[in-house]
């Protein structure tokens, strides 16, 4: 064994420890077990942290948190799940999330693979299994806004795009209420399309099956059941499905397209949606 200072043996403990995340204990071990070369041992320390999340990669990570970032003109969403709300709420957590989230943004993530090289230092310290279940990424093609919101602790977010007719429309204060107003929205109300145009044919003939059984045991004539379908498709399924079929969240009466009309107004000029993400922990 290698004769060495205690501090001098302290000091390569606690570097080791900075560099992996790993405990005392197991740098300590790491540090005995190569003569107190820090490279080899750090080599070591590396090698069995992967192997540990190679075993941990089976259990479930049904918490975490979501984040968003806006950079310049582009802005990104981002869902990072771990195993435990304890592990979801550290800090450390948090900053990875928004590191994630930032990365996004900057184009410099394209999907959860890009991730995991700065998933694996706080993975290794936790010792729970994690990943980068999803992310949405928009950029702006022409003058707008584009803006995010995270509600319920980290559990729930959405980013939001916005199109105007000029810069100085897209500066107004209304465009960014607008944004903020609709983000609650989408948030509290959860629609999963912007218009009924994006619903797939497919879904909507499946609603009109469901709509029409349940007319058919409610002993309702046969000729007269198509116009009552209709009816429920429009009022029930695409507004709830549907962004700009929605009522507003400030009163449940107020159209959403009606808001976006008052924004335009204040404006000066017309402002539209363009797209929007959504994501729930775990949905």
């Amino acid at each position: 064994m290698i004769a060495m200072a205690p501090a001098e043996m302290s000091r390569l403990i606690r570097e080791l420890r900075e560099k992996t995340g790993a405990g005392m204990t197991d740098c300590k071990k790491a540090l005995e077990a190569v003569g107190w070369r820090l490279d080899e041992a750090l080599t070591a320390l590396r090698k069995k942290g992967l192997a540990d999340m190679a075993k941990r990669a089976a259990r479930a990570t049904k918490e975490g948190a979501v984040a968003y970032a806006v950079v310049g003109k582009a802005g990104a969403i981002v869902e990072l799940n771990c195993e435990t709300d304890f592990t979801a709420r550290t800090d450390e957590f948090k900053v990875l999330a928004q590191t994630l989230a930032d990365k996004s943004a900057a184009g410099e993530l394209k999907g959860p693979d890009d991730a995991k090289l700065l998933i694996q230092p706080v993975q290794q310290k936790t010792g729970e299994n994690m990943g980068l279940r999803r992310l949405a990424r928009f950029e702006q093609a022409a003058d707008g806004l584009i803006a995010g919101y995270i509600h319920l602790g980290a559990k729930k977010g959405a980013l939001i795009e916005l199109s105007a007719v000029s810069s100085a429309a897209a500066a107004h204060p209304a465009v960014a209420e607008l944004a903020k107003e609709l983000l609650l929205q989408v948030v509290g109300f959860s629609p999963r399309y912007l218009r009924r145009e994006d619903v797939p044919g497919a879904e909507i003939a499946k609603e009109k099956d469901i709509y029409t059984e349940a007319l058919r045991k409610e002993g309702k004539p046969e000729a007269a059941i198509p116009k009552i379908v209709e009816g429920k498709v429009n009022k029930l399924f695409y507004q709830a499905s549907c962004l700009l079929e929605q009522l507003s969240v400030r009163d449940n009466k107020t159209p959403v397209a009606g808001i976006i009309k008052e924004a335009s107004a204040k404006a000066g000029g017309e402002v539209a949606v363009v797209r929007f993400a959504r994501y729930t922990l775990g949905e």
